[in-house]
């Protein structure tokens, strides 16, 4: 028989699936760019630009971009949903663990991601960037297949009126009938007050709820502020930078960075729901901010630029700014990529939360646009503007995290509205005891 908690977990890791497609597709695209199989056949074009079936059998270059964008969709909202899905079928004692299984199968796809562009780099011919593109195409029909035997959210169904299914999905995931019937009873209290007026994108930032609004969707935005994507997408260029000076040996060190963030996630997997939100989110963004800091600093002392190409002068510098690279995914991996996905979705209301969560994960992807856009040109125009400025941006977010970000370790969702209902006064007094 197994137990309610294994079935949590079982549930968790198979819908976080769609988390393990987004790493293997940020893990392989850029050091997929690098190919000279995919050059010959495709041409030079950066990274943002380029799905999974039909970019496994793209012809030319208008055919991948459309494949691009349709996978990018598809992501955005999977990952959204998903996120929303695990903090509300989960139990509040480990509902950010669960949570966590997400980031871990991202991670996991990242560190694969590296590796499997790594060995289907040697592939003569066009297969050699096809591959990547397969499995992600395989990995996407296993979990489209697993998802008709998901069961719905419990407040999904309360939401829809359906009271019994509700229940009945509840009693197979908690541990009582007791706590089953008591969960009921604050989800309906708390759909029962919010639903005199219809849910809607303007509701979400009425006065009522502008505070936690703004707040998730300032982390979701800061979250790519960081600069992570820039060393996930084009770690092969920071690592050249650095002082390597063959394809293979940059695809290589940015396969260490993928594992490095794999084993940085475990921590967190284990022991989120007792650091709580805010430890994580202050104490990482510090670590953050002084790596890309001291990055910068190096740059600026022993960088340069020669033939429109930045370089760093010295081994002592150079691989200084390689184990600061590597600090700087372990502490990302550990405390903000874990974190401040569970905290923007779960101090939403649950009328709201789809809601919100989709104005949440756009703002997300906008900046992740944006810096996987911009990224490329910053890192070749500057040798250490790029990490003075995601450096800066970091220290901002954590000061906001700092002064105006509450407590949630240990509350039902319900429980943390009330907490956001509070005066500010209050809510500070009741975070720093």
């Amino acid at each position: 028989m197994v137990s309610v908690t294994t079935r949590i977990y079982l549930i968790a890791f198979h819908t976080s699936l769609a988390g393990m497609l987004w790493g293997l597709d940020t893990g392989s695209i850029g050091p997929i760019t690098q190919m000279e199989q995919f050059t010959s056949s495709i041409g030079h074009l950066s990274s943002v630009l380029l799905g999974t079936i039909i970019s496994a059998s793209a012809k030319s270059f208008p055919v991948l971009v459309c494949a691009r964008l349709i996978t990018g969709i598809g992501q955005g909202q999977s990952i959204s949903v998903v996120t929303i899905y695990l903090c509300e079928i989960s139990p509040q004692e480990i509902r950010g663990t669960v949570a966590t299984v997400l980031q871990l199968l991202i991670t996991i796809g990242i560190a694969l991601g590296y590796f499997v562009a790594y060995g289907s780099s040697r592939i003569e011919g066009e297969l050699a960037w096809r591959t990547p593109f397969i499995l992600e195409a395989s990995m996407a029909a296993v979990l489209v297949s697993g998802m008709a035997f998901m069961p719905y959210s419990p407040r999904w169904l309360v939401q829809r009126g359906r009271i019994d299914e509700a229940r009945a999905v509840l009693q197979k995931l908690r541990a009582s009938n007791e706590l089953v019937e008591d969960e009921l009873r604050l989800i309906k209290g708390s759909l029962e007050e919010q639903s005199r007026e219809g849910a809607s994108y303007r509701e979400v930032f009425q006065k009522r709820y502008f505070r936690r609004s703004v707040l998730s969707v300032f982390l979701m935005s800061f979250e790519m502020l960081c600069g992570i994507d820039a060393v996930l997408y084009y770690a092969p260029i920071l690592f050249t930078q650095a002082g390597f000076t063959s394809n293979r040996a940059a695809f290589l060190a940015s396969g260490v960075s993928g594992i490095i963030n794999l084993i940085f996630t475990i921590p967190a997997q284990l022991w989120v729901d007792k650091w709580g939100r805010r430890f994580p989110l202050i104490g990482g963004g510090i670590s953050i901010a002084t790596c890309f800091m001291v990055i910068g600093v190096l740059y600026a002392i022993y960088g340069g630029k020669a033939d429109g190409q930045v370089y760093l002068s010295g081994k002592g510098p150079q691989w200084g700014v390689i184990i600061l690279i590597y600090m700087f995914v372990a502490s990302f991996s550990w405390s903000w990529a874990v974190v401040i996905k569970i905290y923007a979705c779960e101090i939403i209301p649950t009328r709201l939360r789809a809601k919100a969560c989709a104005i949440q994960q756009l703002s997300n992807w906008l900046v992740n646009f944006a810096v996987a856009l911009t990224a490329p040109v910053f890192l070749r125009a500057s040798p250490s503007g790029p990490y003075f400025f995601f450096g800066s941006t970091t220290l901002f977010t954590t000061a906001v995290c700092h002064f105006l970000m509450p407590e949630t370790k240990g509350k039902s969702l319900e429980e943390i509205e009330d907490l956001f209902e509070m005066k500010p006064r209050a809510i500070d007094h009741s975070v720093m005891a």
